[in-house]
């Protein structure tokens, strides 16, 4: 069955929780440490899909273009790779105990592989008991957190959450929530929410869905019970979203955002208070070009995937 919001946030609210527009209210820094390597240099990759083995604490990066998937141990050098046999591959993710979930899309269906930990295939994971609503449902996003799966149709913003195995344990409709938002009078709300579609996704550790939605210029953060918030507002100065890209929280509740057009990474607290942001766009190692996926280590290492080839950015984030 379908999740509904519990307590929903018009968007004119939302874009009432302004951030502040100093570049960084608090002590929150982020130094850039290096690019995820190998014997050869820096790992050209373009838009990579991020996923943390944190039992290893090891980065898996999946670059979809090229049907390559490559392990990166806790000090950003390569220790493995794998991935010819997965065609249209969209995302990957690491469960507890290592195991490899790699998510395949072709224009039927999508298909859940399960693999050991260094990428050898061992079954197809059969979706099971999906409701009617779900009958169109292809996942192009993978998540796992708290020993579920969370697969997502970002075009349709559709979540279907999973056992291991497959069987369906819940669902929820974020396209039908959104609609519910008040955007002022009818043609403004018909035009702001008509053809909407989610970009980041992730589960923080409280099993709070995170996601950003960039032609609402915001970010939301959705608890498994239905009740959304949301923050951001369009703009180009510090602390406004351009383009929203990849979304991910740490173990202190931070929440990550990064801007595809603006060419940064966003950093507020869980309580949606503007930080700090770090990159910008430039040559230099630790400038960013065209941001996209985020994902985060046991160390606090926080990775960035990037465009132009760029390959994935390590930076080390301190706060006082």
């Amino acid at each position: 069955m379908l999740k509904h919001s519990a307590k929903i946030l018009s968007v004119s609210s939302i874009l009432l929780m302004m951030v502040p527009a100093s570049f960084a209210l608090a002590e929150t820094t982020a130094s850039f440490r290096y690019p995820l390597s190998n014997f050869t240099g820096p790992v050209p990759s373009q838009w990579a899909k991020l996923a943390v083995d944190p039992e290893r604490n090891e980065i898996y990066a999946l670059n979809q273009y090229q049907n390559d998937i490559r392990i990166f141990d806790e000090h950003g050098m390569e220790i493995y790779s794998f991935g010819e046999e997965f065609v249209s591959a969209t995302d990957i993710a690491i469960g507890d105990d290592g195991d490899v979930y790699v998510l395949t899309k072709s224009h039927a269906a999508s298909t859940l592989h399960l693999c050991d930990y260094r990428g050898e295939p061992t079954s197809e994971i059969e979706l099971k008991n999906l409701p009617a609503e779900f009958s169109s449902f292809r996942a192009d996003r993978l998540v796992y957190a708290q020993g579920v799966l969370y697969l997502v149709d970002s075009g349709r913003l559709l979540v279907a959450v999973v056992d291991s195995d497959g069987s369906f344990k819940r669902g929820h409709d974020l396209d039908a929530t959104l609609k519910q938002l008040t955007v002022g009078d009818k043609r403004t709300k018909e035009k702001r929410l008509a053809d909407i579609s989610m970009h980041g996704f992730d589960v923080d550790k409280n099993g709070n869905m995170l996601f950003t939605v960039p032609t609402l210029f915001s970010a939301f953060r959705m608890s498994a019970d239905g009740e959304l918030e949301g923050f951001g507002r369009a703009g180009s100065g510090p602390g406004k979203f351009g383009v929203t890209g990849g979304i991910v929280a740490d173990a202190e509740g931070r929440i990550y955002v990064s801007d595809r057009l603006r060419c940064v990474v966003l950093i507020f607290d869980e309580n949606f208070e503007f930080q700090s942001e770090f990159g910008f766009r430039g040559d230099r190692p630790s400038n960013l070009i065209v941001p996209d996926d985020l994902a985060i280590d046991n160390n606090g290492n926080v990775y960035v995937a990037q465009a132009a080839n760029r390959g994935v950015s390590v930076f080390s984030v301190t706060s006082k």
